[in-house]
């Protein structure tokens, strides 16, 4: 019987701790699990992450950057699993993707700048000015702000909307300049956890909103190419089956989002009277109505 810990920044990520679980499952190994969840509450990571220390458990399965960095910085040697992680070398949990040779491995969250600017593009062929709403204190929000605008640069003009805290969305439409076509949003828990702000003022704008985050899509964006979360957990079973046969994490390489999906809200694009193309309501893997 193995003894794992799971440390959960927030309960938007349950998806992959169920995929975790079925995914051990699969590879025929049972485990008793200790469960702690930090609420949202960053700074408060590093006592659970202990908690989970003391309970002596032989791997901690690591939901988010923060509580990732934060199993890492435990004295001792538990091995670390992790998802969804956007950019594990700045995190300092690895030294590269492909030999991380620390404590931690897991599995990379971001999709790419490249498929999200194309997968807008086909959603949007006449679309021609992107806003772009992040917040400015997250640093994978930064990250993905920065590979966004990289990427997309030459496929539409780009608008900056930076929110440094909640406040800043409740005076989103004085913020919008004339002549926006679409509000992408890259990942970012305060953008997240008020997206019911967001979405009301798009919709009042007569904005398409493109997220990051799967969760939006039914509760009012048009759509999304993500990381399905519980197949992130299922992955990273594999690699926590390796560790708990012997394998150092240092040694195995951190997997990397191979097949996004794509959602799509038909209910939003009627409302905006947005023809959904063909192609993506065939590769799409939720249409919300």
């Amino acid at each position: 019987m193995h003894h794992i810990g799971i440390l959960q920044l927030t309960q938007n990520l349950d998806d992959a701790v169920h995929g975790f679980k079925a995914g051990l499952a699969e590879q025929n190994l049972t485990a008793e699990f200790y469960y702690v969840n930090a609420d949202g509450a960053v700074s408060d990571l590093p006592r659970l992450a202990g908690k989970l220390a003391e309970q002596k458990v032989n791997l901690i399965f690591a939901c988010s950057t923060p509580a990732a960095q934060a199993a890492v910085q435990l004295d001792g040697t538990i091995p670390v699993v992790f998802t969804p992680v956007f950019d594990p070398v700045g995190a300092a949990l690895a030294r590269t993707l492909d030999k991380p040779g620390g404590k931690a491995t897991g599995v990379a969250g971001m999709v790419p700048a490249a498929a999200k600017a194309a997968f807008i593009r086909e959603l949007l062929p006449a679309a021609k000015t992107i806003g772009i709403l992040y917040h400015t204190g997250d640093t994978n929000a930064l990250l993905e702000t920065a590979n966004f605008k990289q990427a997309a640069s030459e496929l539409f003009t780009l608008v900056d909307l930076p929110a440094d805290k909640p406040a800043d969305l409740s005076v989103l439409p004085d913020r919008l300049p004339p002549g926006l076509d679409a509000l992408f949003l890259p990942i970012g828990r305060i953008i997240e956890e008020n997206f019911a702000s967001v979405a009301y003022y798009a919709e009042a704008a007569n904005l398409p909103v493109i997220t990051s985050h799967a969760p939006n899509v039914p509760s009012g964006a048009l759509g999304a190419l993500v990381a399905n979360h519980y197949e992130l957990g299922r992955a990273c079973a594999v690699k926590a089956a390796q560790i708990l046969a012997g394998a150092k994490p240092g040694d195995i390489p951190v997997g990397l989002v191979d097949r996004p999906e794509v959602q799509l809200n038909a209910f939003v694009a009627a409302n905006l009277g947005i023809e959904l193309p063909p192609p993506l309501l065939a590769q799409a893997k939720e249409i919300f109505e």
